[in-house]
């Protein structure tokens, strides 16, 4: 017999459902950075990466999706900010808002990896 609770992810079903969307956006991110063309900022880096990055935290944090381990998201952060920082020129931003682009994908990434860091402790 399924346990059953009031939240909204309180049954077998919709945690399977949650698992499932939590491993869509995992295998986007995973494969964006896996890809040289499609991580800059430019292509997939800011248009698939970051949202899917984002609402992957937001499950994480909202409903208690599982995260990746924090090693994967550091290794993820490192490569998407190296491409960012050699791409960045395309995007046509001035120094304060490439400066402030910047510093909230930092800190989206380090948000993923503080609820891993939770979660797996």
């Amino acid at each position: 017999m399924s346990e059953w609770s009031e939240d909204n992810f309180g049954n077998e079903g919709a945690r399977d459902y949650l698992a499932m969307m939590t491993a869509k956006l995992v295998a986007t991110i995973r494969e964006v950075i896996a890809d040289d063309e499609r991580i800059t900022p430019d292509e997939d880096g800011e248009s698939l990466l970051m949202p899917s990055l984002e609402i992957l935290a937001l499950l994480c944090e909202r409903c208690g999706a599982a995260p990746p381990r924090p090693a994967v998201i550091q290794q993820w952060r490192d490569k998407y900010l190296a491409a960012f920082d050699a791409g960045h020129q395309a995007l046509n931003l001035d120094a304060d808002s490439l400066q402030a682009r910047r510093r909230v994908i930092d800190n989206t990434f380090r948000w993923l990896e503080s609820l891993s860091e939770t979660y797996y402790s």
